[in-house]
């Protein structure tokens, strides 16, 4: 049985790193200027406060640390580790370290050891209440899900494929599998990588989810629209960071390029936790503009359950198909099915009630992408050599986004406003008016047949709304998340912050929310130079500028969670990924 293709490692990829918190993935480059390469240098520290406070406050304790290797080709750093008393817990290739138990005692002179980069704590800290997804990875992987939403067992018996009509995946690129076939028509990368391929291995996940066919697993593990094509915009790299900006850049894209590709639906696990109304916000303004360019936007409701208030954006935006997820409680009957605990609720800053639906999130099988960062941290979630189970919202949105899927195949005419509209309608209502529980589970065999009759088409949603302006601010919309990133181009990287995206150019809301976003506009604009894309599969030579990194700052990256305010490798999904 054929085996899907492992991404191409760290190091064969060209991957360039910095001695930092984390490696970057985005930065600076002159417009029409091709710049040498250079490492990005977070803060020069090497070690986070967190450790050299927990080193003096235990002494005589041993402390779990992730230590990065000045020169990983050596087992120089493996050997001090031994020689302070220590031992290596795990290789870690992808960030080229691993993680170690070192005394207290031997922390200072892990650090000035000139074999050692960075070093940082490991552990399990969960800020601003932000939920541990890390328990789920245990758990048997969800095989009733298809069941209870109403979906055939096996595309092959017949029913809605999702044949035909193209859902665009803006995330962490998408790794090649037989499962997808031929159906992935574009790698778009808007990364230093170039090469469109997934290494934090969240992208991959959601693909499934939306549109792999179960060929590997004899059908077992079938996503939601087994016969939908992809197209995979990448923004993010191994360790999943991305800014506000970044994503804009992919949004403008997916709209430029819509009609050459069919796309009907976009995939968006994206999310910040700003509070800045969406009628102002920038990000909500471009998920809105797709909106009104003809795609039918599905988005992450986010993980920071159960509080309320909690939504992320741009799924805060009323425009928008927003996805909560659900807790099936292992049974095809929606009569014990509850919102799940870490699903974030409503309502928004602008008082939206919110998610618009649920769909199953819980222990969600789908395709494994082998040495990505989230493959080599969460063992427990590895089925076998093809597959991986996920938790989250992003796994429900990934359903969901493979459900309208179907329903734009079935009626090529449904607009995105008349689709929301059916979604909510034929939702299963069990945990309708709860607490997060929006309009009910999804029903995708209810929504299919009633886009196919257009049965909602004379009452459509998102009547008497307001949209968004987007002259608000760039900074605001980023929420608590920064990233560095080398903007002057000496060599060191500075935060991302203020009205400047990820390139350095200072951000003017008028001339960006006046321009038309065509084919024109954006070979014009500085991202055109930067952006490799790739057909299907192919093995292309990118020729464009190149730049490296960015990476998440000191607060969003603490080496403790993937989840709420916090990142590290030890929960599902990154702090800006559901």
């Amino acid at each position: 049985m054929p085996k899907s293709s492992p991404i191409p490692s760290a190091r064969s990829a060209g991957w360039r790193t910095g001695p930092a918190l984390i490696t970057a993935i985005l930065a600076l480059t002159v417009v029409g200027t091709v710049l040498a390469p250079i490492k990005v240098i977070l803060p020069n520290d090497r070690a986070s406060a967190a450790l050299l406070s927990e080193a003096r406050s235990k002494p005589h304790t041993d402390l779990t640390v992730i230590v990065r290797e000045r020169r990983p080709h050596t087992s120089d750093a493996e050997d001090l580790v031994r020689a302070l008393g220590g031992h290596v817990v795990v290789e870690l290739p992808i960030v080229k370290g691993f993680t170690a138990s070192v005394p207290a005692s031997g922390v200072d002179d892990l650090l000035s050891a000139p074999a050692v980069l960075k070093a940082w704590p490991d552990g399990d800290i969960h800020m601003d209440g932000a939920p541990n997804l890390d328990g789920y990875d245990g758990k048997g992987a969800n095989q009733i899900w298809r069941q209870a939403i109403d979906l055939p067992k096996d595309f092959r018996t017949g029913g809605p494929t999702g044949k035909g009509a193209t859902v665009a995946l803006i995330d962490t690129g998408v790794s090649k599998s037989t499962d997808l076939g031929n159906r992935v028509l574009a790698r778009v990368d808007l990364t230093p990588d170039h090469d469109g391929y997934d290494r934090y291995g969240h992208g991959t996940h959601m693909s499934g989810l939306i549109a792999g066919d179960g060929t590997l697993s004899g059908g077992k593990w079938e996503g939601a629209a087994p016969r939908a094509n992809l197209v995979s915009i990448k923004v993010a790299g191994w360790d999943g960071s991305t800014d506000v900006s970044v994503v804009l850049a992919g949004l403008q894209w997916v709209v430029t390029n819509r009609s050459k590709y069919n796309i009907r639906v976009l995939n968006l696990s994206y999310g910040t936790d700003s509070a800045q109304s969406y009628r102002k916000d920038p990000l909500d303004f471009a998920v809105e503009r797709v909106w009104f360019s003809g795609i039918f936007v599905v988005g992450a409701a986010g993980n920071r359950g159960p509080y309320t208030g909690t939504i992320d954006k741009p799924g805060d935006d009323p425009y928008v198909l927003t996805v909560g997820a659900a807790d099936l409680g292992g049974t095809i009957q929606p009569g014990d099915d509850l919102v799940a605990s870490f699903s974030s609720r409503g309502p928004t800053q602008d008082g939206v009630a919110k998610p618009d639906i649920v769909a199953p999130g819980i222990s969600m099988a789908s395709i494994r992408d082998p040495g990505s960062t989230i493959d080599q941290q969460h063992p427990l979630a590895v089925i076998d050599d093809h597959y991986f189970k996920g938790t989250g919202t992003s796994q429900a949105t990934a359903v969901v986004s493979g459900v309208a899927a179907m329903m734009f195949a079935a009626n090529p005419g449904l607009s995105p406003n008349v689709a929301k509209s059916t979604l909510i309608r034929t939702a299963w209502p069990a945990m309708a008016g709860k607490p997060g529980g929006g309009a009910g589970l999804v029903n995708a065999g209810a929504a299919v047949r009633a886009a196919a009759a257009g049965t909602y088409a004379s009452a459509p949603a998102n009547s008497m709304l307001t949209r968004s302006a987007g002259l608000g601010s760039l900074e605001a919309s980023r929420g608590s998340t920064h990233v560095y990133t080398d903007l002057n181009g000496d060599g060191s990287a500075e935060m991302v912050s203020g009205e400047i995206d990820v390139l350095g150019h200072s951000w003017n809301p008028k001339t960006w929310t006046t321009s038309a976003w065509d084919t024109t506009r954006w070979n014009s604009s500085p991202w055109a130079p930067l952006t490799a894309s790739t057909s299907g599969w192919q093995t292309t030579t990118f020729c464009g500028a190149t730049w490296s990194g960015m990476g998440w700052d000191a607060k969003s990256w603490a080496a403790k969670s993937w989840s709420g305010d916090t990142w590290t490798a030890k929960t599902w999904a990154a702090l800006t990924w559901s």
